[in-house]
């Protein structure tokens, strides 16, 4: 566009055809008479051609005047929708997200926040994809993700904030049959000589690190007989008679009828859940998202 055609010369201009009165678009437009007065004045020397034919009683359109007053009017109806499109991508109401998400989440949770954004942004393109925490946050560093909803490190990542918005205690998972199946609690030392199968540690470090460690605070180092990257596979192979697990306790919801969850006695388990972005977001609508994850979790 010529940098002269500018909307408020094009908004006088199209407001003055309407009117055909000076003084009435002067109030309608907010602005002085001599300022209208300069603007029509400065677009026709832009377009090199005189847009209204004025005399002491009247004003009216040219030729020239009539044949450009719709594209002048198309010219800032897209401008408006420009403008409106603008706002859009800025609150993060449309666009492209690249959601990563680790598949030892609690099962309920990436439902439940899914539903409330797109309740709230149904016009954001999500894009979501299985991965572990440690990759989740590679993939944000990289660029390749713009949220991501995992178990946080121990130490805070540079250029990366994780917002907590989920805690739960971790619970032993026995067969049914178990001999410490009917126990109302169980303590670690006594999973002590127990086959254990575990969250695989390329999923989520943290938090296979995490229960290697409360172990050996208990006395004993456990034998991993099976390692598997989703809870659900888990608390299964756990039902199988395979081994004794520990798992968040939202495990204990999974519904399996030959597992039964206990909670831990002695042991100050728990794991966290955080939706983490770059530093800040990468676009309004990871912002959004976050947004959308705290109000979500902190309603139920």
């Amino acid at each position: 566009m010529n940098e002269g055609l500018t909307p408020d010369r094009l908004q006088a201009f199209t407001t003055l055809a309407e009117e055909l009165h000076f003084t009435r678009t002067a109030a309608r437009l907010n602005v002085a008479q001599p300022a209208l007065t300069k603007r029509i004045q400065q677009l026709e020397d832009v377009l090199g051609m005189t847009l209204f034919a004025r005399s002491r009683k009247s004003v009216r359109l040219t030729p020239a005047g009539e044949a450009l007053l719709d594209p002048a009017r198309q010219v800032l109806s897209a401008l408006d929708a420009l403008s409106a499109s603008a706002v859009r991508v800025r609150d993060g109401d449309v666009g492209l997200l690249r959601i990563g998400f680790t598949p030892s989440a609690p099962h309920h949770v990436l439902p439940a926040i899914m539903r409330a954004f797109r309740r709230s942004h149904p016009d954001v393109d999500c894009r979501l994809s299985e991965t572990g925490s440690d990759e989740q946050l590679e993939r944000l560093l990289s660029g390749d993700l713009d949220v991501g909803i995992l178990r946080p490190p121990a130490a805070p990542t540079p250029r990366l904030v994780c917002r907590r918005f989920l805690d739960e205690p971790f619970v032993a998972v026995l067969p049914r049959d178990h001999r410490l199946a009917a126990r109302r609690t169980v303590a670690l030392t006594q999973l002590a000589g127990e086959p254990f199968v575990l969250i695989a540690r390329r999923v989520v470090r943290a938090v296979h690190d995490q229960i290697l460690a409360a172990c050996g605070a208990a006395g004993f180092t456990p034998t991993v007989v099976q390692e598997s990257t989703h809870i659900h596979s888990v608390a299964g192979l756990v039902a199988s008679g395979l081994g004794v697990s520990i798992l968040p306790a939202s495990a204990a919801s999974l519904g399996f009828h030959d597992v039964v969850c206990r909670p831990l006695r002695g042991a100050a388990l728990t794991t966290v859940m955080a939706v983490a972005t770059l530093d800040p977001p990468s676009t309004p609508a990871a912002s959004a998202f976050v947004n959308a994850v705290i109000k979500t979790i902190a309603r139920r």
